[in-house]
């Protein structure tokens, strides 16, 4: 028996809500002569059970999946397998060694590269987008502000990237610039005799 959906269920409600009124009427009116036939109140407490079970939200199980040629479905290359290692080790220590190594905070491109230099081995197709997903789970590592890691218990004491704000854009450029060291004689202030 397949499962009716919940639109059809609160349909099928109403109207054994409204057969089982009429029939409440019919009772009144003609009294004790007319009897409920069986297959109303086996239907009602099949309704009623049905409504009562929970139902499971989403696809069904096995919905999504792909079928090979002959019709079977497919099952991944990693079935029943644990998935590969990358030959460098796990990803977790080799983040903290690049964030202890440089003692500052840095953002996923900086510690891809230093990942890079320590010739660490992706077995995934896109190494940035998986350390972007990764980073944040991480043992070890903690976010520091936007976009910036460190190694978790390690007080940052190197260059930290700073957050220009516009009003010290304003300032610096309200400032007179000196043509020091240029060809150019800065204009003679007049003279105030």
């Amino acid at each position: 028996m397949s499962i009716p959906d919940s639109l059809t269920l609160k349909k099928a409600m109403k109207i054994a809500a409204k057969i089982e009124r009429l029939q409440q009427k019919l009772h009144e009116l003609l009294g004790n002569t007319l009897e409920l036939p069986p297959a109303t109140v086996t239907m009602k407490n099949q309704l009623l059970k049905v409504a009562q079970t929970p139902r499971r939200r989403g696809r069904p199980p096995g919905s999504g999946r792909k079928q090979s040629a002959d019709g079977t479905p497919r099952t991944s290359k990693l079935a029943g397998r644990p998935r590969p290692a990358s030959p460098s080790g796990p990803l977790a220590p080799a983040v903290v060694r690049v964030l202890h190594r440089y003692n500052r905070p840095m953002k996923v491109t900086e510690i891809l590269i230093g990942l890079e230099q320590d010739n660490y081995i992706w077995t995934a197709k896109n190494p940035k987008q998986t350390l972007y997903v990764r980073i944040g789970k991480l043992a070890g590592v903690n976010k520091t502000g936007e976009g910036l890691y460190v190694a978790e218990g390690i007080v940052p004491t190197g260059i930290i990237p700073e957050v220009v704000s516009t009003t010290s854009l304003d300032h610096a450029a309200s400032a007179p610039v000196s043509s020091f060291g240029s060809d150019e004689a800065a204009p003679a202030a007049p003279a105030s005799y």
